[in-house]
């Protein structure tokens, strides 16, 4: 005769019923599958569009595959992706030394964070376009200007996730390092920034998106050059295939950033991953 088996977890539940995949759930293998029919499925869909609509108001996949080759070998792309990358990396590099450096200083220090802190409020809390106009008085209609305003744009996020890593760090640990006899700079080194460094990438994550919106923004504005600046002409003359392709090679170019900092974090700082949380 034979014989039932019942699951701990639920009572009444055997366990091959218990084995059975519960309806709704899916594989790995079935979710990308479904992911990639559904891309498919909107580029169809948006391609099939084009026998209908305006193509001034939107351009067709085909049609923009053609435009990003056209400005890729005319030269354009080229040089205004290489332009736009080299200034966004530019200006969020000095927001994070500024914005690290600074965030530390005030959360070790008592002093410096009640001196700094109003400014840092009020600098967080101001539109930060609205400074497009200032950097244009300030540092004039070139590179300094779209420099600045991406850095004014970087800094805070950086600042604030940095500041609240440091005050954040478990006492104990400071505790052992005062147990060691560690300088106050050295215990900063060795315990403080090391323990602080994932609130630090999360800031860096969100000023490296605040960049690309930063470098989009100064290159319309100011100077009308990179990335920026193709997108502010080609909508200008309603070049919509050309437009959409220059605001996806910005996307890419995010994109690409976003990776290269994931990497750096997972050479540089391997220790966060092997503490969070598994999922």
């Amino acid at each position: 005769m034979a014989t039932t088996l019942q699951t701990a977890q639920t009572p009444g539940t055997t366990v091959r019923q218990a084995a059975r995949p519960r309806r709704g759930r899916v594989s790995p293998r079935q979710g990308q599958a479904i992911q990639t029919a559904s891309l498919i499925a909107v580029l169809i869909i948006w391609q099939l569009s084009g026998n209908f609509l305006n193509p001034i108001l939107i351009s067709t996949p085909s049609r923009i595959i053609s435009d990003f080759f056209e400005i890729l070998f005319s030269g354009q792309l080229v040089q205004a992706f290489l332009g736009s990358a080299a200034e966004m990396a530019t200006g969020f590099g000095l927001a994070c030394l500024v914005g690290i450096s600074l965030g530390v200083l005030m959360g070790r220090w008592q002093t410096a964070e009640r001196a700094v802190d109003p400014l840092v409020s009020f600098g967080n809390a101001t539109p930060t376009i609205a400074l497009l106009p200032v950097m244009e008085i300030w540092f004039g209609l070139g590179l300094a200007a779209r420099l600045a305003f991406i850095f004014v744009i970087c800094i805070w996020s950086v600042l604030i996730n940095t500041l609240a890593g440091v005050k954040n760090v478990n006492r104990g640990w400071a505790d052992v390092g005062k147990s060691f006899g560690l300088s106050p700079f050295e215990a900063t080194r060795r315990i403080f920034i090391p323990a602080a460094m994932p609130f630090i990438f999360a800031g860096m994550r969100v000023a490296l998106a605040q960049a690309a919106v930063g470098m989009i923004l100064s290159g319309q504005e100011i100077g009308e050059t990179g990335l920026g600046g193709l997108v502010e002409d080609f909508g200008s003359f309603f070049q919509t295939g050309h437009l959409i392709a220059s605001i996806l090679s910005s996307t890419g170019l995010a994109f690409i950033a976003f990776w290269l900092l994931a990497r750096a974090q997972a050479y540089f700082c391997p220790w966060i991953r092997a503490m969070s949380a598994r999922r």
